[in-house]
C-alpha cells in the first residue's frame, strides 16, 4: 500500500547506560569491531530520542566522531550523547556508531547499534456488542465501527478481513469503505468476524466483531450509501428515504453510531445533520421495526473528490477489492490514539431495543 503521513504520539525517552567498570582495558588505538556481538543494542523510540550514557569513571572523550558518523547524534558532551530520529524508516537498518570512552588513564571504543523505534501499531476495538444480521443476507459493517486508531495512515488505512468462526456461519471480505459478512442461509446463532487494520509500513493490528445470526420472517432493509459534503464540509440526510420495512410496520430510528472525525446528530424523524471539516468520513445507523433489526451507512465524500470513490448513490455490495488476506485501501484517515476512549459503544441503544423487543 502507498506511503502515508500524519500527525503522530509521542512516546517515553529511553535512556541506556553503560556499564564499563568491568570492561577490559583496552588501548588508545583499540576498537571493537563493529560486527562485534559485545557491542551495545540502542533502539531510538519512534519520534523520541535515546541517550548513550557511560558510567563513571568513564566519560565521552570526543563528540567529533559520533556526531559526523550519523545524523542521529543530535547532541553530545562528555556525559552522553542524544540520538533522535526526525521519521521512521523501515529500511534504515542498523548504524554502528564507534565511541571512544576514556576514565582519564586508559580509553577504548565501543561500538553501539543504533536502529529507530517503529511507531505504533494500529488499534482496533468496536463494541463487543453482538449484531445481529438474517441468514442468508448479508452484513455491512462500516469502517468507522471498527473503533480503528492508527498513528501512520494518513493515505488511508488498510482493512483486511482474516475469517470467519465458525467457517460454518458464512464468508467475509474488505472493500474500500466496509467490512462485509454474508451469513450463510443454513446457519444460525453466535460467530464471530476477524479483521486487520494495516498502516503504511504494513503492521496490522486484529480484531472481531460479534455477531448473532437469526431467521428472519420478513427482512428489515436499510441501505448504505455515498452522500456529497458541501463546502462547509456539512450534509444533511434523510435515513426514512434509505430504510424498508417490507412487513409495513413502523420504522424506529434507534440512532447514529460516531462518525471518525466529524460530528453527527439523528433525529427521531430520521434525519442526520453531519458537520465537520470536509475529509472523507462515515457513520453508520441502525433502525428497528416489528422486531427485526436493521443497520446502515453514509459514506460522506467532498463534493470536488478524487477518490474512486462516487460521490452519492448505494455503497456497492459485491465483493471489491481483496479478499483473504490481502489488505484493500480504504479512504479514510484514523484518528491518532488517544487516551481518552469512549466507554458507551455506538449499538447500545440498539441493543436495548433488541431487548425490549425480545429479539
Amino acid at each position: 500500500m502507498a506511503r502515508m503521513r500524519s500527525l503522530l504520539m509521542v512516546v517515553p525517552v529511553v535512556v541506556l547506560l553503560l556499564g564499563v567498570g568491568g570492561a577490559p582495558a583496552l588501548g588508545a588505538d583499540d576498537v571493537v569491531a563493529p560486527e562485534s556481538a559485545n557491542a551495545a543494542e540502542i533502539e531510538v523510540p519512534y519520534l523520541e530520542t535515546a541517550e548513550i550514557q557511560p558510567s563513571p569513571p568513564w566519560r565521552i572523550a570526543d563528540c567529533a566522531g559520533p556526531t559526523a558518523a550519523t545524523p542521529l547524534v543530535v547532541a553530545c558532551d562528555a556525559e552522553h550523547i542524544q540520538l533522535s530520529a526526525p521519521d521512521f524508516d523501515p529500511e534504515a537498518g542498523v548504524t554502528v556508531l564507534p565511541v571512544e570512552l576514556t576514565d582519564g588513564t586508559v580509553s577504548m571504543t565501543v561500538a553501539y547499534r543504533v536502529s529507530l523505534g517503529a511507531p505504533p501499531a494500529p488499534e482496533a476495538a468496536p463494541s463487543a456488542n453482538v449484531r445481529p444480521v438474517a441468514s442468508g443476507s448479508l452484513l455491512r459493517i462500516p469502517f468507522s465501527d471498527l473503533g480503528t486508531t492508527c498513528t501512520r495512515c494518513a493515505g488511508g488505512a488498510g482493512l483486511v478481513a482474516v475469517g470467519v468462526e465458525p467457517a460454518s456461519a458464512g464468508t467475509a471480505w474488505a472493500t474500500p469503505t466496509h467490512l462485509v459478512f454474508r451469513a450463510s442461509s443454513t446457519f444460525t446463532g453466535p460467530a464471530e468476524i476477524g479483521f486487520g487494520i494495516v498502516d503504511e509500513f504494513g503492521t496490522t493490528s486484529e480484531g472481531t466483531i460479534p455477531v448473532g445470526v437469526y431467521r428472519a420472517d420478513v427482512p428489515l432493509i436499510a441501505l448504505d450509501v455515498y452522500a456529497a459534503l458541501d463546502d462547509d464540509g456539512d450534509a444533511e440526510i434523510d435515513l426514512a428515504s434509505l430504510v424498508t420495512s417490507i412487513a409495513g410496520d413502523d420504522v424506529v430510528f434507534v440512532g447514529c453510531g460516531a462518525a471518525l472525525h466529524g460530528s453527527v446528530a439523528c433525529d427521531a424523524d430520521g434525519t442526520a445533520r453531519y458537520a465537520g471539516s470536509g475529509a472523507v468520513d462515515q457513520f453508520g445507523f441502525q433502525v428497528a421495526a416489528g422486531g427485526e433489526q436493521a443497520s446502515g451507512s453514509v459514506t460522506l465524500v467532498p463534493a470536488d473528490t478524487d477518490l474512486n470513490l462516487p460521490s452519492s448513490g448505494p455503497v456497492p455490495t459485491a465483493p471489491t477489492g481483496a479478499h483473504g488476506d490481502e489488505p484493500v485501501t480504504t479512504p479514510f484517515t484514523p484518528p491518532a490514539p488517544s487516551e481518552h476512549v469512549a466507554a458507551d459503544g455506538p449499538f447500545d441503544a440498539f441493543i436495548a431495543v433488541l431487548d425490549r423487543t425480545g429479539r
